[in-house]
């Protein structure tokens, strides 16, 4: 670029560079030019915040992205406008979401270099092209940008100007071949030849090159190694342009006559270009040919009615815009099957042909890019090889040129990336476009989405009954258990009815049996060509390493459902990271969104067979010490949720034991800070917490498996889930007595005590209790036995004997009061309890108002703090004092009605229906208690349902 009247220069076609009036402008930091270099390709057009984002630090952008974004753009201005005498023309604005770099194109070098190419194509003269294209060239000091993106970045900005550097290129070539100069460029297109094997062009010219340079020889050799490349690695053929050269070398000749004396030559390898305005691929007079490219249709394809629907409205709706459709969906989904079924259907509908291109979109590796489909289509269209145009820009111009006013459909198979699909979109209405892709494209194509999603019961059993015949379905029960071995996945249902038909021996009871072992269920899951194991794998393959390192720990740790705390832990990563790399997998449709935590924080759902291939490549690809290393996060990430949300409740873990489980601190953004949203995520991830504490018992962690069980206990009765309580209980206790962990075998006793007591089996918690009591006291634990007093008081006063339990009471305060002030309060409480059962209502109101006042110096939880008011409540009762009693149970129903504490609300509305009864509201009261029964009525009685029942009785007479 010169610098006559040109005030400022951008060179983008290397390092970046910015010349202003002769003079380099300094940047301090890479980022400002790179930045600067961004603009600059995209001149005089709008890029976002989040397009610069994603170029410039690819998947690891910096925790307040925008902002340093925002820093260097101030910067690269200030540069700019701090220049001597600065370019009025050239403007850095921020407008519109995004920003925009105003330069005239000549400014810009990369803008300059598309100008010159475009330019030489016009003149007649090939030395005159050979003069600009040489100038056009000399622009390039290196790679776009110096390559100073991200690999993904580079390659998204800078493919299109890269191969337009390699088109022009071998412009340049065929310009010096006909001026008879091959001597001065033959090692040069050999050498880039062998860089770009995927160019026909360059190893044609490298051949002419070599031969008239007297290495006919070479020629033939490379030529020999160019073609098995091509069928090793592409499964094709050199053209048949190629061959030709190919023979003409074999018979010492060329293939195309050396120039005159003149330097004019005789015969020309490539057509001439043609005259502005008229496609070489549409000479008048073309006649269009009709394509019918469609794969066979699935005979026995069923079910997917509502989705068909859709689709073809999308697909033949009439009115302005594009009639484009994307069917998304996971491995083995079948999306390609129905694709294809809905292309036939509509073919009518198009009686101007079906073009179909698979896109090779999953295989990054030969995945197929809008020039070479362009050919395919061309060609199909009847455009002659020789005449395809040599531009991606020019082929897209013939392309939508010929389908203007054609009824086609264009079915686009296995999609990647929106940037394979934008080229080959047809320019007018007239025209639909069916695409299938594991991701979800074409928003920004103005594409409709049809997402396919596992079968449901009904269609999956009619699809197994087509492919293995209607015996597969007689027995329901039978049919039902090998569709669920099978996920309910398209692919896999294909399978196993292959399976079946081909072996008439085989019944569906065997086939069941042999699928019922998860380790080698994907080995069976294949036939022939058909495997879900490999269908996962091209998914799998396209992951970043860390997105990979993700879903092998999510199999091996077994778990269906999936949050971001979870994949944080499993990472030891960041919130922000933790949730970038579950997208990713939302991306790639091995996770599927499942909904969200009462906060509002997303949960994924892990299918089945996707979590056995998980655990396969984690098996396969990752040590035990670092899964064990892993799972021991997660095992550390619940502890500490559960310990923040007792804390929330009751000021802490109180009255229990805790293990030496190193505990993973998780961010609050992930689960929520306040009492009810962590209630919320204990609500939705409780069969995570079983899951988690199975889990740890299988693998021989004891200490951990209790460590989880014990501080859990509290969170399960106040949710009513005795069963699921009953059940970590009785894991922790096996896995404690396993590895002969007394300590872990006592806190798990004194927990099975508290479940007894829910039980009113007073007698088996005084065991439970007393066992944990012996342990402790023989070990020193102090604190062990002060916890466990506390709640051998409480049987004591449940059986009628307050005087015993308050001895219990004040033994158990003494070892807590320093250690365990939210156990201490707790005891007090009891204490309270305990003496207005003496009829003692100095002893009570001293007890509880003391108990209150500790709750407060430990923030005042609700739930701890609220079973206090309860109490005084009751001992306000017992002193005749209803009126003041009523406003304490009205603020404890609040309380527990927004911590959805079913027990709290029916203990505060027994206080409340005694009040009423005797304000003399006895209809009301009657109502309030009935809904206290409702509350927490259970097959089994329970301790609060008793009490209530005992209110009933005494107002009323009865126990309903």
């Amino acid at each position: 670029m010169g610098t006559g009247k040109v005030v400022v220069e951008l060179r983008v076609l290397g390092p970046v560079e910015v010349w202003n009036r002769g003079v380099s402008l300094q940047f301090a930091r890479r980022q400002q030019r790179v930045l600067l270099g961004i603009l600059a390709l995209e001149a005089n057009q709008l890029v976002t915040g989040d397009r610069l984002v994603d170029l410039l630090w690819g998947e690891r952008p910096p925790r307040r992205a925008r902002a340093v974004l925002q820093t260097r753009l101030s910067e690269v201005r200030a540069i700019l406008d701090l220049a001597e005498q600065p370019d009025p023309a050239v403007l850095l604005e921020t407008t519109g979401g995004g920003y925009l770099l105003r330069v005239p194109p000549e400014q810009v070098d990369a803008q300059l270099f598309k100008s010159l190419v475009s330019d030489q194509r016009t003149r007649g003269s090939d030395d005159e092209a050979r003069s600009i294209l040489r100038s056009a060239l000399a622009l390039w000091r290196g790679p776009v940008l110096g390559g100073w993106l991200p690999d993904d970045g580079q390659a998204d900005l800078t493919r299109g100007l890269e191969a337009l550097r390699l088109t022009a290129t071998e412009d340049l070539f065929d310009v010096e071949l006909r001026l008879g100069n091959h001597r001065d460029i033959v090692d040069e297109v050999a050498e880039l030849a062998g860089r770009h094997p995927t160019r026909e062009r360059l190893a044609g010219q490298m051949m002419r090159a070599l031969t008239r340079s007297g290495r006919g020889p070479e020629a033939l050799r490379s030529f020999d190694r160019w073609r098995r490349w091509l069928r090793d690695e592409l499964g094709t053929d050199p053209s048949a342009e190629l061959q030709a050269i190919h023979l003409a070398v074999l018979r010492g000749a060329d293939d195309q006559p050396d120039t005159d004396g003149s330097g004019t030559p005789v015969a020309s390898a490539q057509p001439p270009h043609p005259p502005d305005g008229q496609h070489s691929g549409s000479p008048a007079g073309f006649q269009l040919s009709t394509p019918r490219h469609l794969p066979a249709d699935i005979a026995d394809f069923s079910g997917r009615q509502p989705e068909l629907t859709r689709i073809e409205k999308i697909l033949l709706r009439s009115g302005a815009g594009a009639r484009i459709a994307v069917v998304s969906g996971p491995a083995g989904v079948g999306k390609t099957a129905f694709s294809i079924h809905v292309a036939h259907r509509l073919a009518s509908s198009f009686p101007d042909g079906q073009l179909y291109v698979n896109l090779r979109g999953v295989d990054s590796d030969r995945g197929l890019t809008p020039y070479e489909v362009l050919g395919r289509f061309l060609r199909a269209l009847g455009v002659d090889g020789l005449h395809l145009p040599p531009t991606l820009d020019e082929r897209m111009d013939l392309y939508r040129d010929l389908l203007a006013d054609r009824r086609l459909l264009v079915l686009l198979d296995n999609a990647a990336a929106d940037d394979q699909l934008s080229a080959l979109i047809p320019g007018g209405t007239s025209c639909g476009v069916l695409v299938t892709s594991r991701a979800r494209l074409g928003a920004i194509l103005g594409a409709q989405t049809v997402a396919l999603t596992v079968m449901d019961a009904t269609d999956a059993a009619l699809l197994l009954s087509r492919i293995a015949g209607p015996g597969a379905v007689l027995d329901e029960a039978s049919a039902t258990a090998l569709l669920s071995r099978c996920a309910y996945l398209p692919l896999a249902i294909r399978i196993v009815g292959a399976k079946l038909a081909a072996k008439p021996h085989w019944t569906v009871d065997r086939l069941v049996q042999m699928l019922d072992d998860e380790r080698s269920r994907l080995d069976r899951l294949s036939h022939g060509h058909l495997d879900v194991r490999a269908s996962l794998a091209l998914s799998y393959q396209v992951l970043s390493p860390a997105a990979r390192t993700l879903l092998r720990r999510l199999g091996d740790i077994e778990i269906a459902e999936v949050s971001d705390w979870l994949a944080a832990a499993l990472l030891d990563t960041t919130a922000d990271r933790a949730q970038e790399l579950l997208e990713q997998l939302i991306d790639a449709q091995l996770l599927d969104f499942s909904g969200h935590y009462p906060a509002g924080q997303p949960r994924y759902r892990l299918h089945d067979l996707v979590r056995l291939f998980g655990r396969e490549r984690a098996l396969s690809e990752a040590s035990p010490g670092e899964l064990g290393a892993a799972r021991g996060r997660a095992f550390g990430a619940a502890l500490s949720i559960i310990e923040r949300l007792l804390h929330a409740l009751y000021g802490g873990p109180t009255l229990t034991m805790r293990g030496g489980t190193p505990r993973w601190e998780v961010d609050e953004l992930l689960v929520g800070s306040s009492a009810t949203d962590l209630l919320g995520w204990f609500d939705v991830e409780r069969p995570t917490i079983v899951s988690i504490i199975e889990r740890a018992a299988r693998d021989g962690l004891g200490e951990t498996a209790w460590d989880l069980a014990c501080t859990a206990s509290p969170l399960f009765p106040m949710r009513r889930q005795y069963d699921d309580w009953q059940h970590i209980l009785d894991v922790a206790w096996e896995s404690a007595l396993a590895a002969n962990d007394s300590r872990g075998q006592a806190a798990i006793s004194y927990r099975l005590g508290m479940l007894t007591v829910d039980r009113q089996e007073f007698d088996r918690a005084d065991e439970h209790f007393q066992r944990a009591r012996r342990v402790f006291d023989r070990t020193g634990d102090r604190h062990g036995v002060a916890v466990v007093d506390a709640y051998l008081a409480m049987v004591l006063r449940f059986r009628g004997q307050p005087g015993a339990a308050l001895q219990r009471y004040s033994s158990a305060l003494t070892g807590l009061r320093d250690t365990d002030v939210g156990g201490a309060a707790f005891v007090l409480r009891g204490m309270g309890q305990a003496y207005l059962d003496l009829g003692d209502q100095e002893g009570a109101k001293a007890h509880l108002d003391e108990s209150i006042a500790l709750y407060d110096t430990i923030g005042s939880p609700p739930m701890g703090r609220g079973q206090a008011l309860f109490w005084q409540g009751m001992r306000l009762l017992a002193a005749g004092r209803h009126d003041q009693a009523a406003p304490l149970f009205d603020h404890v129903l609040t309380i527990t009605a927004v911590l959805g504490d079913r027990h709290g609300q029916a203990q505060a509305l027994r206080g409340l229906g005694i009040c009423q009864h005797r304000a003399g509201q006895v209809p009301q009261a009657r109502a309030t208690l009935d809904e206290a029964l409702r509350l927490v009525r259970q097959p089994t009685p329970t301790i609060v349902e008793m009490f209530v029942r005992r209110t009933v009785h005494d107002l009323f007479g009865d126990g309903d």
